[in-house]
């Protein structure tokens, strides 16, 4: 089984932390008292953070985080402060902020989310290893998977179908499933399009998801969803976007295959059961 790149998980934390400490010295520019608040506040909070992440990776072990609640507690108590200061700071509550200053809050801002994102990952591969995630079994529109991946695609352009239909399964292990499908190929495909086709068979209906990017080579079709897999060392997060699709979305009674290949793009096909 592929190793967990450990820097991925450090190393964003540490960029916000250096971030902070060039705000502060103004080098991006002239800051208010207010704002080099706001910079001290993120700063500490970051320091927070990265202690934390170095107390899971040494000590607990990422597959036990969320044997220990106070593991998510810490970690919001240390996040939510940093997504309302950047909020702040952003909307020019603490003054105005240059066009540079805002590049970088919104750089701030973007690397805060994927932190999260990760940190969120995490805590649920450590769910699945310990057989503590539960599916419920619910009937919902599955037009809000095809609206999650739009959301997470944001500037990709999605060739959307018009079907409407009902899926029954886990709505909200689902819809982080396909947010999961959306964010590789964001991150990765190298393309602003992806296509997503569905089929109704009444009992159940096939996703069929797209791109014709850059893709990558498979050594057989289970590789891909191996924990920390990653088609290339340089690629970020820290591969566990597919394996915890796939374990939603078979927790819910549904099948995920994947098939790519380099320079040819990358296909997903997700079926779900449907109310006939």
């Amino acid at each position: 089984m592929p190793n967990i790149t450990y820097s991925k998980l450090l190393d964003p934390v540490s960029d916000i932390i250096s971030l902070m400490e060039s705000l502060m010295r103004t080098e991006f520019g002239a800051t208010t008292g207010d704002q080099r608040e706001c910079f001290k506040r993120i700063h500490a909070y970051c320091w927070g953070l990265h202690t934390l992440v170095m107390d899971v990776i040494t000590s607990l072990g990422i597959e036990h985080a969320a044997t220990r609640p106070a593991v998510l507690e810490r970690f919001n108590a240390l996040n939510d402060p940093i997504k309302q200061t950047l909020g702040n700071l952003a909307a020019g509550f603490d003054g105005d902020l240059s066009d540079e200053q805002h590049r970088v809050i919104e750089h701030v801002n973007e690397t805060a989310l994927f932190i999260e994102q990760m940190m969120s990952n995490i805590w649920h591969y450590s769910l699945l290893q310990h057989d503590m995630l539960e599916f419920a079994s619910d009937e919902f529109d599955g037009a809000v998977l095809i609206q999650r991946m739009k959301s997470v695609l944001k500037n990709m352009q999605l060739e959307e179908p018009p079907a409407r239909f009902l899926v029954i399964g886990d709505e909200t292990y689902i819809t982080l499933a396909f947010a999961e499908l959306a964010r590789n190929v964001r991150r990765h495909s190298g393309v602003e399009t992806v296509s997503i086709q569905t089929q109704d068979f009444g009992y159940r209906v096939d996703f069929t998801i797209r791109d014709r990017g850059r893709g990558f080579r498979l050594a057989d079709k289970a590789s891909a969803f191996l924990p920390f897999w990653q088609a290339s060392a340089d690629n970020p997060g820290l591969g566990l976007g597919l394996h915890l699709a796939k374990a939603y979305i078979e927790g819910s009674g549904g099948k995920i295959a994947i098939g790519s290949a380099p320079n040819r793009g990358a296909l997903v096909k997700v079926s779900l059961e449907a109310v006939p």
